[in-house]
């Protein structure tokens, strides 16, 4: 009896102190809910954009951002997939990139879609046009023959930044300061690297640079360098096409071949030997855009080294 009676107060005791944990447990994992924070989701189109995004939205752990063509996928033939569509659907907004697979689809989600609110993130862009392309065929030229990879200039990320902030600020203005206050600060490092950049990239003003596929115009023309555009439909050339690729590269002696992922590399190779050029492979969608902006720069500043 007597256990019993010693064994209540401690049962008591120990309920008690559950009751008053339990909520602090709560608490920590359920932050939002109980600051009134709901969670703002964004749709970007490319990968970099979510870094821009992120960038821009540092400090507000309530923003999350959506990718539509991610790792691995082509924006100038990507589908998006019924799940991705609705996860757009649900958006605070789209961003824009002006990449290709955005044009058939943009009628679509705004008839579908007609309250989605839609931010071009190229507004104000002064677009270049692709540079004619040894090897291409006339079915392989791109719609307009716009370039469409502008995030990688300098005004256009300025430009991509503002942007971001106008939208996030309307679509929460509780956090408007922060935005601002984070998109300040990431357009003065934007300035600050291509500052950077011009200085150690000077000794290539005027030299050529060859890209088997042209998706580094807008960062290329920050510093006058030149982009010699090579197109072989993502396959590897023939002995043909490539012996004209090799021609048209010994006229102009390029510093360097640049390379993506997904294009072919052993060409490259072949052709950057016949000219005594370097091989720099390179991914304009690379997700961290600062880190890959002072990539690309590093490997061209690294040509002017080996003179």
């Amino acid at each position: 009896m007597k256990d019993s009676q010693t064994k209540a107060p401690a049962f008591f005791l120990s309920c008690i102190l559950a009751l008053c944990v339990f909520p602090l447990l709560f608490s920590c994992t359920e932050k939002p809910a109980e600051n009134g924070a709901e969670a703002l989701t964004v749709t970007v189109s490319i990968l970099p954009h979510r870094w821009f995004v992120s960038e821009v939205a540092k400090g507000n752990p309530a923003v999350a951002v959506n990718v539509l063509a991610g790792e691995g996928q082509n924006p100038h033939s990507y589908e998006p997939t019924t799940r991705q569509i609705q996860a757009l659907a649900e958006s605070a907004f789209w961003l824009l990139s002006g990449s290709e697979f955005e044009i058939p689809l943009l009628p679509k989600i705004r008839a579908q879609f007609p309250s989605l609110h839609i931010v071009d993130g190229t507004a104000g862009v002064t677009f270049r046009q692709m540079e004619e392309e040894t090897g291409s065929h006339p079915e392989e030229t791109h719609t307009g023959n716009i370039d469409r990879h502008s995030w990688l200039g300098e005004q256009p990320a300025l430009l991509l930044a503002g942007h971001i902030c106008g939208a996030l600020c309307q679509a929460d203005p509780a956090n408007a300061e922060l935005y601002r206050k984070n998109a300040a600060a990431l357009k003065e490092t934007i300035t600050a690297e291509f500052a950077s950049l011009r200085e150690k990239l000077e000794p290539l003003r005027g030299a050529p640079v060859f890209v088997f596929h042209p998706s580094f115009g807008y960062f290329l023309d920050e510093f006058g360098i030149r982009q010699e555009a090579v197109e072989t439909g993502g396959k590897e050339p023939t002995a043909k096409t490539l012996a004209a690729i090799i021609g048209k590269a010994r006229r102009e002696n390029p510093k360097a071949i640049f390379v993506q992922a997904q294009f072919p590399v052993a060409a490259a190779k072949t052709l950057a030997d016949s000219v005594g050029a370097e091989v720099v492979p390179l991914d304009p969608l690379a997700e961290n855009w600062l880190q890959n902006i002072r990539t690309m720069g590093g490997n061209l500043a690294a040509l002017t080294e080996q003179e």
